[in-house]
């Protein structure tokens, strides 16, 4: 039987978002007489949904890339493929799988093939073989990445335009930290040339995609060369009405790089800077470089360059972190002014030495992914929840941009803007109407609270409070009930 016919089926976590590594695999069996296609799905469709869509294709085979935010879902969705698709070839590659391959075979023993490691090699050899090989774990070293092609065509283009269109420039890391996946000694950092980099960013802004994603796990190491990408895009970027997103070392940028990003229209460059901890003892933990107050002071230069998006993140649940020090963290970066701040929770991944040594740290976390951390010896479960409540309100209250006025006139009024967010959680584990993105639910919860906390100072906060609703909306005011 000729398997030429080839499904390559993503399950993302939301439908603005694609799967990289899917078009990766497409792009590198050009030139085979494959006829392979890609079909995305999000994860809040259901298992037989998305399995009677994959079986309507009639495909010979059919590739799965797993993740932690979809891998409870293809666990169902596998069965249901196989019931409808008796002769098909089930292929499984991705972190969830590469990693521990045998025990995929073992719970599905009708899978054919796991593909471990970086896995465009091994998917060609497995399509040059017409699906068939002795093994069922496929493991074929790929060749340097700066020889890997351009993930995307026109037509690939097309069908994401309105999608995250993701992009490496670079893959693995140098730096070690334990919680990633790519500290891991598989992991070396390679790199396209920065004049290959500047041909394929030409072709994709061409299609003028909303958001570009670079998934570099740190753009900014080599300065030569992503001095000349940030360079290329601030000129060839201003029209495209494209928003560039980074990961970046704040450590790392000096005087040189403020003159190229203080040219960068706003709107094109948004950095992602992981903070994840203040704590010494616990950046010493997990293997975490640098100096905070260094950092700091180049975070507040980039916040107050004004040019740039930043988005600071923090990490609840690693080594030695308590809720003061994690507070501590939160009101640094708070003071910093950043356009947002992301309070996350440790994940344990399969495959790091995090793993490995949660036992010593007392961590404990779920055994199914995303494998979040339930509990530390520095933090109880309830202390996770209530972390978690006020990552919640983060996000809902604060990362809008809606109640700037309310907020700032409750932080006058609070000790810390940790402490603020210690009582708005509290505040919300009893409040009975669910807290939406809804402008009206945000400023509904907000005004229970401040009946409820701030009775004294009631007047002057809702004067602020229906000066965000007005600001927000053009529209009549917030009206106290």
């Amino acid at each position: 039987m000729n398997m030429k016919k080839i499904l390559l089926a993503a399950v993302n976590a939301r439908y603005t978002h694609s799967c990289l590594a899917l078009y990766c695999l497409k792009s590198y069996t050009r030139g085979t007489d494959a006829e392979i296609t890609i079909r995305e799905y999000s994860i809040n469709r259901p298992a037989p949904e998305i399995a009677e869509n994959i079986a309507s294709a009639r495909p010979d085979a059919v590739a799965f890339s797993v993740y932690i935010w979809n891998v409870e879902l293809i666990k169902k969705i596998l069965p249901e493929v196989r019931r409808r698709l008796a002769d098909c070839v089930i292929i499984l590659g991705g972190p969830e799988a590469s990693y521990n391959p045998g025990s995929w075979l073992d719970a599905y023993p009708f899978t054919n093939y796991v593909i471990t490691g970086r896995g465009e090699a091994g998917f060609r050899f497995l399509v040059e073989n017409n699906m068939r090989h002795t093994e069922k774990i496929i493991n074929v070293p790929n060749p340097p990445f700066g020889e890997m092609p351009l993930p995307y065509d026109h037509g690939d283009m097309e069908n994401l335009k309105n999608r995250y269109v993701y992009y490496e420039s670079s893959r693995g890391c140098p730096f070690q930290c334990s919680y990633c996946l790519s500290s891991r000694d598989d992991q070396k950092w390679e790199a396209k040339r920065p004049e290959t980099v500047m041909e394929e960013l030409a072709f994709i802004l061409s299609h003028r995609p909303r958001l570009l994603k670079f998934v570099d796990r740190t753009f900014n190491l080599k300065r030569e060369r992503y001095r000349k990408i940030w360079n290329f895009l601030i000129d060839n970027g201003r029209d495209a009405a494209t928003t560039c997103h980074f990961e970046i070392y704040p450590g790392l940028l000096d005087g040189d790089d403020f003159a190229i990003l203080s040219r960068c229209p706003k709107g094109l460059f948004q950095f992602e800077i992981g903070v994840q901890s203040t704590n010494p003892e616990t950046l010493a933990a997990v293997k975490r470089n640098g100096n905070w107050e260094h950092d700091r002071a180049v975070i507040e230069r980039l916040v107050g360059l004004g040019t740039v998006r930043v988005h600071l993140d923090l990490i609840a649940g690693l080594p030695f972190d308590d809720k003061s020090s994690i507070g501590s963290a939160f009101n640094s970066l708070y003071a910093l002014r950043p356009d947002h701040i992301q309070l996350g929770f440790l994940k344990v991944l399969p495959g790091t030495e995090m793993m490995e040594r949660a036992d010593e740290f007392g961590i404990v976390y779920a055994k199914s992914a995303p494998y979040q951390v339930l509990e530390t010896g520095w933090l109880g479960a309830e202390d996770i929840r209530v972390l978690e409540r006020v990552a919640f309100l983060i996000d809902r209250l604060r990362n809008t941009c809606r109640f700037r006025a309310t907020l700032a006139a409750m932080e006058r009024l609070s000790i810390t803007p940790f402490d603020l967010f210690l009582a708005l959680a509290d505040s919300l584990a009893g409040y009975s109407v669910p807290l939406t993105r809804a402008p009206e639910s945000g400023a509904g919860f907000l005004a229970q609270v401040i009946k409820e906390r701030f009775f004294e100072k009631k007047g002057f906060l809702m004067d602020a409070l229906r000066r965000d609703c007005r600001s927000a909306s053009g529209k009549r005011p917030f009206s106290e009930k």
